[in-house]
């Protein structure tokens, strides 16, 4: 059934689609693809499966294993061109127009349950029993030990995204001993409860005592990862141009004016912004954005031109840290936006010269132990070896970390660059915006 799964169209069409979007642009080792990383997955599913049932033996529930290890190869069949990037991008467009954005992950579930090659491979092999199931454990939270290893904060996609985006990218950040965190993982029972009121008992999986800097390095790694690769300023400032892009081509699929970026109404980035159909959503990759950019950069909307010619040629807008600028004072950050956005909406600065980009990531979510939440825990056995903690308890380090926000924005050329640092240097000096 893996075989056969692999084989079909939606999965051989993540081939087309990059892990890490326009990270090759800074990296240029980074052009591993989605598929391989799907691929990736299900084996690491497969070895927390083969550890489950060693530890469980009889207890092991052969069905959901294989739902799990299913779910973890076609995790990811739902994401879009360019990955996080697009999806953002839709995200922009339907903030604009009071829409709310499908997440690459319903989009999976439409794609294992609708009428695809992948989802009618995992019913004739399976049954339609085992199809829902693969597409409710993508869509929901998880609910045992097994829906856990494809989904929480310790998982198969995590365990193998942060090191084959470590390998791939060459950076020295995100390292963490991978075989030593398998070899001391058990599996215990955990209390859930809703309103301090115990309601049920399931098993989880556990890291040995033995195993704690190791947990640390894990968490820390992908911390690192986020601001060293992910968040970085060259790759955000290329997605902060891919979505003006989409945006301006999503206002003129709503006045059916598409024909003035070069497109023609058959292109299946416009079949997709105006339909929003899975067959248009599956149409799309990262080559037929490539060539949507060469014909949009010889178009005569000069705005989307000019930004689809310096995308192709990587002359990327330059970042300006504003935080840093103004050194953590949140008071100062928060006036800023609103003098942009004044700035904006008045015209004094031409809204494709200067683009916002404010990532942030969370290191480790302390969620409590209400309800199914529990599962989405990192636990670890205790010195005593008598139970098991929150990692975020048990490590000093971990317990340290702080969610990490940055603002920046990204200026066209030197005069939007100089309006920018002109507004800064002003409202330090006391000026109000």
């Amino acid at each position: 059934m893996i075989w056969s799964a692999i084989d079909s169209d939606e999965f051989q069409r993540l081939r087309r689609i990059k892990q890490l979007g326009f990270s090759e642009l800074v990296y240029p080792g980074a052009s591993h693809t989605r598929f391989i990383h799907c691929i990736g997955v299900f084996h690491t599913s497969r070895q927390l499966s083969s550890h489950v049932k060693h530890i469980l033996g009889s207890e092991f529930d052969e069905h959901r294993a294989q739902v799990s290890m299913a779910a973890a190869l076609v995790h990811d069949l739902g994401h879009g061109p360019f990955s996080h990037a697009f999806e953002d991008a839709i995200k922009e467009i339907d903030r604009n127009k009071l829409r709310k954005t499908k997440k690459h992950e319903l989009w999976t579930g439409d794609i294992i349950s609708g009428d695809t090659s992948v989802g009618n491979v995992i019913e004739t092999n399976f049954g339609s029993s085992f199809r829902s199931d693969v597409a409710s454990l993508l869509t929901t939270e998880p609910r045992d030990i097994y829906s856990s290893i494809v989904s929480s904060q310790f998982d198969a996609d995590r365990l193998d995204y942060i090191r084959r985006d470590r390998l791939m990218t060459g950076t020295q950040h995100g390292g963490f001993d991978y075989s030593w965190l398998l070899a001391n993982l058990e599996v215990d029972t955990i209390t859930l409860s809703t309103d301090n009121e115990r309601f049920a008992e399931v098993q989880s999986l556990v890291l040995g005592n033995k195993a704690l800097q190791a947990a640390e390095a894990y968490v820390l790694g992908l911390f690192q990862m986020y601001f060293a690769v992910y968040f970085h300023k060259a790759t955000r400032s290329a997605e902060k141009m891919l979505t003006a892009i989409l945006c301006h081509l999503g206002d003129l699929c709503e006045r059916e004016e598409w024909e003035s970026v070069g497109l023609p109404e058959n292109n299946p980035l416009v079949a997709f912004l105006r339909e929003r159909s899975l067959k248009t959503y599956l149409a799309l990759d990262d080559f037929v954005i490539w060539a949507a950019l060469g014909v949009i950069s010889s178009s005569s909307d000069s705005e989307c031109a000019h930004l689809a010619q310096r995308l192709r040629s990587r002359k990327l807008y330059k970042a300006i840290d504003v935080g840093t600028a103004f050194a953590g004072r949140d008071d100062s950050v928060v006036r800023f936006k609103a003098a942009l956005k004044k700035a904006k909406d008045s015209n004094e600065i031409d809204k494709f010269s200067v683009f916002e980009d404010e990532p942030s990531r969370d290191p480790y979510k302390r969620r409590g132990y209400e309800g199914m939440e529990a599962l989405q825990k990192v636990l670890i056995r205790r010195e005593d070896g008598s139970s098991y903690e929150d990692l975020s308890n048990r490590s000093e380090v971990v317990k340290a970390l702080s969610k990490k926000s940055v603002y920046r924005v990204y200026v066209r050329d030197a005069e939007a660059k100089e309006k920018i640092w002109k507004m800064i240097e002003g409202m330090k000096n006391g000026q109000r915006p």
